[in-house]
């Protein structure tokens, strides 16, 4: 989907909404961000067939009617969504888009891109920050070595692969702002992490890989006003590096020794394991990557009791410990190596898993899968009864 889509252009028109400035609206912004966007109902908007549009606002996408109804304080239910609230916020000067499926970037590494031409204008974000997230694409852009970016480095992976990379230099006491916290929550946002070294003299961005943040650590240095401040190292790893399938025992290993299996315990885990931490790289980040992994993954199959998340149908063969074999699947990313968050893993049989990679509709399948695990997902409780899947019918 390209960020040259038709947006919407301010008309004259009646509006049943009262008056209301930009600010009150980038304060609903905020207020969404901070009370909404991490409850159920609204964690994955994106994804409900009822959605249509999508306010773009600092890199981020956000739900165009409800933004307007926390503004004004009127009810969703008194006003239209569509023409009427697009064009409400289109006076107030914000971005309206059309929301389109999500396309998953996809580079080679190694190779050459122009930062504007080949990642910005395909899928929007920041041409200046070091940290930009994609508009159009569910996607963060990492530039190693910025010229003129004082806190980025120009990163090399160490011995066990991991890269270091600076975090944005934070504008008050709060380490996990902005772009630091992007990072930090990719997984759980449903974004993958593109990681590319700025060529100095040359031009051009190398592209060195999809990695995923397994934990950070926290130095001092000054801010942009030049006081003290927390900054941010985050470890970053190459999904090549983090490739990590299990085997069911493997994954029962890193829970309670004879402990029955307990789907609810098994999602906290896994939720739990999925929030930011604290630790230094190298191998210390691999564990740290490899037991969330282990949790997450570990839940996902128990959440599909044997069955195909996508077809529906049972596992193809039962593994040799007597427990039914699935494959994890990463809605959110072209390859499917590290950690993410339950709302964006099925377990999936090899067919499918080989047809949403490599199939002509593998994409439609993959967005089924994406329906699904927001339908399930989104609640407080788990649940054990697929009935979505290719099958699905959004709402």
């Amino acid at each position: 989907m390209s960020t040259n889509a038709t947006k919407f252009q301010p008309r004259v028109t009646h509006l049943s909404l009262p008056p209301t400035d930009r600010q009150a609206l980038i304060d609903a912004l905020e207020d969404f961000d901070a009370r909404w966007r991490p409850t159920p109902e609204w964690a994955n908007w994106q994804s409900n067939g009822s959605q249509r549009y999508a306010l773009v606002f600092e890199g981020k996408r956000y739900p165009p009617k409800k933004i307007v109804s926390l503004a004004t304080g009127v009810p969703v239910s008194e006003f239209s969504g569509g023409r009427e609230a697009n064009d409400f916020l289109a006076r107030n000067g914000f971005e309206v888009v059309p929301l389109g499926r999500l396309a998953l970037p996809r580079f080679e590494v190694g190779r050459i891109y122009d930062r504007w031409t080949d990642i910005h204008r395909p899928f929007g974000g920041s041409r200046q920050s070091a940290i930009s997230v994609a508009n159009t694409a569910p996607a963060i852009f990492l530039f190693a070595g910025e010229s003129g970016m004082r806190n980025v480095d120009p990163d090399n992976a160490d011995a066990d692969g991991v890269f270091s990379f600076k975090g944005e230099v934070p504008r008050s006491d709060m380490a996990f702002d902005r772009g630091n916290a992007a990072i930090r929550d990719h997984a759980r946002d449903g974004r993958a992490l593109h990681l590319f070294r700025t060529l100095e003299g040359q031009g051009g961005q190398e592209y060195l890989g999809e990695v995923v943040y397994a934990n950070h650590a926290l130095r001092t240095g000054p801010g942009v006003d030049g006081d003290s401040r927390p900054l941010v190292v985050f470890h970053l790893v190459p999904v090549n590096v983090a490739t990590l399938q299990y085997e069911l025992d493997e994954l029962d290993a890193l829970g309670s020794q004879g402990e029955a299996p307990d789907l609810k315990l098994a999602r906290a885990r896994a939720l739990e394991a999925s929030e930011g931490v604290e630790g230094s790289g190298g191998k210390s980040a691999l564990r740290t990557l490899y037991r969330r992994s282990a949790a997450v993954q570990r839940y996902v199959l128990l959440r599909a009791n044997g069955q195909c998340e996508s077809c529906l149908q049972p596992a193809p063969f039962t593994r040799k410990n007597g427990t039914p074999y699935l494959e994890p699947h990463h809605t959110t990313r072209v390859s499917d190596g590290g950690p993410d968050h339950p709302r964006f893993v099925a377990a999936v049989c090899p067919s499918c898993h080989r047809e949403v990679h490599h199939g002509i509709d593998g994409d439609e399948k993959n967005a089924a899968l994406s329906h699904y695990l927001n339908g399930i997902e989104g609640n407080s409780s788990p649940t054990r009864s697929p009935t979505c899947g290719k099958n699905s019918e959004s709402t």
